[in-house]
């Protein structure tokens, strides 16, 4: 989701434009750069633009190269380090003027700034600290998800992530050190991460999903990402996993029992891929002989980082306990890299070297 189409999402509930840019900075702090001291958004309609007006901290132009900008800009927060700026610009003088006759007739006369009041409002001078101390705290308060995102990113369909930055819980406020996170596989992945209360994490587990559940509480459509969709197994999913594994994996299907998908590769290594739930399944790799090489599996039995999901690389008597996070979803449209790696990896240990 960009940050244009959230607005329109926030428009659409009716919110100001002070409700509004609380909802950007949630996803404007994955942009934020050492280098650029203003977030800046460029308005669609002079409509959106006034409405944007309405709340911020500053209305005003701001002329500079032969440009004029009309600015809505909301001041640096103790937890942003840049201003916000909702602007519109031209270079055109009817243009110009049409914008402008527009805001005066709702209210909006604006005082022109020059580069030194402009400086003066954006508290540009300071930014180099001021991002620091902030980059300091957003690392701390995030390095969990980030560590989830690298281990989805490496091991399964998941490209990005996304965090949605609160102080505490997204629903009410209250101060929380849980962590919940969603994720949307189509096209391309996207994990979500964000913070809910207790309360509002127990309520999360009553929906369909998170995405759902924080759709439903915010009143916007479910799922709201364009090409993405939520899963869920059925019939539908594991006539999608066969064909992936046949064509990504390069298997034949051997059989297929219920939600257990049986593949053989042209090494004659077995892939068993056992889908009952989404925190219920396992993915083993077995030799020509049908000996157990290596698994994946959801079950709550060892103490990992990102758990329960974890990888057997070794299933051999001495190492079998030896395990990491898998990072991975119960899925195997999302999870073909690790089971790629996985059986790969137990081929090229088997040949003679």
């Amino acid at each position: 989701m960009t940050i244009k189409q959230l607005m329109q999402l926030c428009y659409a509930q009716g919110l100001d434009g002070k409700q509004t840019d609380i909802c950007v900075k949630g996803i404007a702090v994955n942009l934020l750069s050492p280098k650029m001291p203003v977030t800046a958004i460029d308005m669609d309609s002079p409509e959106d633009l006034l409405r944007m007006m309405k709340g911020a901290d500053s209305a005003h132009m701001f002329v500079e190269g032969g440009t004029c900008h009309f600015n809505a800009l909301y001041s640096v927060a103790e937890n942003f380090p840049t201003p916000r700026i909702y602007f519109m610009k031209s270079h055109l003088l009817d243009e110009i003027g049409r914008l402008g006759l527009f805001l005066e007739r709702h209210g909006f006369k604006l005082p022109v700034v020059n580069t030194a009041k402009f400086s003066e409002l954006i508290e540009d001078r300071e930014y180099a600290s001021r991002y620091h101390r902030w980059h300091e705290s957003w690392e701390a308060k995030s390095k969990a998800f980030r560590g989830l995102v690298a281990g989805r990113v490496e091991n399964t369909g998941v490209e990005k992530g996304m965090w949605l930055a609160t102080d505490g819980c997204l629903i009410c406020g209250e101060e929380t050190d849980y962590m919940s996170t969603g994720t949307l596989i189509g096209a391309s992945g996207l994990i979500i991460g964000l913070r809910l209360c207790k309360q509002h994490e127990d309520e999360a587990r009553d929906h369909a999903s998170l995405i759902e559940y924080i759709a439903k509480r915010m009143g916007v459509p479910a799922p709201f990402f364009s090409n993405m969709k939520l899963v869920k197994h059925t019939n539908e999913t594991l006539a999608m996993s066969c064909l992936a594994v046949q064509n990504e994996l390069e298997c034949d299907i051997e059989k297929v029992d219920e939600k257990t998908i049986t593949a053989v590769r042209r090494t004659g290594f077995r892939i068993i891929l056992r889908q009952d739930a989404l925190d219920d399944y396992a993915y083993m790799i077995q030799d020509p002989n049908g000996k157990p090489i290596s698994r994946i599996d959801s079950a709550n039995h060892h103490a990992v980082e990102y758990g329960p999901d974890h990888v057997h690389r070794n299933l051999s008597k001495s190492k079998k306990n030896q395990v990491d996070s898998s990072f991975t979803y119960g899925f195997v449209l999302a999870d073909l890299k690790a089971i790629k790696t996985l059986v790969e990896e137990a081929e090229s240990l088997s040949k003679p070297h």
